[in-house]
């Protein structure tokens, strides 16, 4: 999962109040509910030495209504300058409090790790209703987009003017295909989606197939449910588009394994625990880092004031800069590092992958004075 999110608390500096909170209102009668967690979470930040000014900077966004139903959390993070990021999960997460050096951001991500950036298209012979989610970011668009061709209905009959007919019915939806496959190419380049789910009138499906870019249509899956007629059952369009959507997630997972697995069978761009994980990321050689959840999380490292300054020993962390390093659990410490040096995070289970010490990482060049992952010793030969 890319973090773009948070690139923006990189350039803040700390110390940091971080608040996971759980915003869910299923009565509202039981309102009160919410102010009492607050309470909670606010007394433990002071306790953990948070001013009261960083405290109260978060009270007002923490209380604020998410204006939606069911089971929502919100992330809040603040400095001393006040608020920093405010922004729904749309999950109930676990709560996590914190204040120190770096923002705790894991159960967030956890939150979010069902967030894909998608695109949802219902097309029919006149053209499209388009719906662009931005995933983490949260950030969703919707639009219509309508051809300009309007010989659209088929009528019965015969002969020769009957068959022009039909042929100007059929220039008319391609044309009205063409139109739509140009705007969704622009939203393909804006967004960056991870996967289109293309829906509706089964001819327009494949006029529009036959007009996008080369780069879209590697990115449509057709769905037999859903479309612009009336009538659809929306309950099982929704059912249709979150089965592309975790099955995109469950092939980038798999596909993040087998890249970790080649690369680290081959001793080359991946490693594997704490210590080496650490140290590619303080030379922010990570392209994507792995985390194994249900993994021990009692781990402490060190962290500077700085951006990378962090090592598993204080000396190692002064090594990076830091002049006066302090502990820090090391999820949250390296979830930092990844925020800082612009990695993506996986979080994955333990039965799709069990790297040493839980932690591994992808990375984005390596050298000769890169820490190398174990590979694992073949009968008769010797291992590494």
């Amino acid at each position: 999962m890319k973090l773009d999110l948070f690139h923006d608390l990189a350039e803040e500096n700390g110390p940091f109040a971080s608040v996971t909170f759980d915003e869910t209102r299923t009565d509202p009668a039981n309102a009160d509910r919410l102010d009492a967690r607050w309470r909670d979470v606010a007394d433990r930040l002071r306790d953990a030495g948070a001013p009261e000014e960083v405290v109260a900077s978060l009270a007002e966004a923490a209380l604020e209504p998410t204006g939606r139903g069911g089971q929502w959390g919100r992330l809040l993070v603040a400095n001393a300058d006040g608020l920093l990021l405010r922004h729904d999960l749309p999950r109930r997460p676990d709560q996590d409090v914190s204040w120190g050096p770096v923002p705790s951001l894991l159960h967030a991500i956890r939150a979010l790790a069902s967030c894909l950036p998608h695109v949802v298209v219902r097309v029919d012979h006149i053209g499209a209703d388009i719906e662009v989610n931005g995933g983490i970011s949260g950030s969703e668009e919707e639009l219509e987009v309508q051809g300009d061709h309007d010989v659209l209905h088929r009528f019965k009959g015969g002969g020769w003017s009957h068959r022009r007919f039909q042929e100007r019915v059929h220039d008319s939806w391609e044309h009205n295909a063409a139109t739509v496959a140009q705007r969704l190419d622009g939203i393909v380049r804006h967004y960056r989606p991870q996967v289109i789910v293309l829906m509706g009138d089964e001819r327009a499906m494949t006029f529009l197939e036959q007009h996008v870019g080369e780069e879209t249509k590697a990115l449509i899956v057709r769905s037999d449910t859903g479309g612009r007629a009336e009538g659809t059952d929306e309950e099982k369009e929704r059912l249709a588009i979150e089965a592309v959507l975790a099955a995109t997630r469950a092939q980038a997972e798999a596909d993040l394994v087998a890249r970790f697995e080649e690369q680290t069978g081959r001793a080359e761009a991946a490693t594997e625990g704490l210590a080496p994980v650490v140290e590619v990321l303080q030379r922010a050689q990570a392209e994507e880092l792995i985390l194994v959840e249900g993994r021990e999380h009692d781990d402490q490292l060190w962290v500077g004031e700085g951006r990378l300054q962090l090592g598993t020993s204080r000396e190692d962390a002064e090594m990076t800069g830091a002049e006066q390093p302090a502990q820090v659990p090391a999820d949250a410490a390296l979830v930092w590092a990844a925020v800082c040096s612009r990695a993506a995070v996986t979080l994955v289970d333990r039965a799709q992958l069990n790297p040493a010490d839980g932690v591994g990482a992808v990375l984005r060049w390596s050298d000769e004075s890169t820490p190398r992952a174990r590979v694992p010793s073949v009968p008769g030969h010797g291992g590494t």
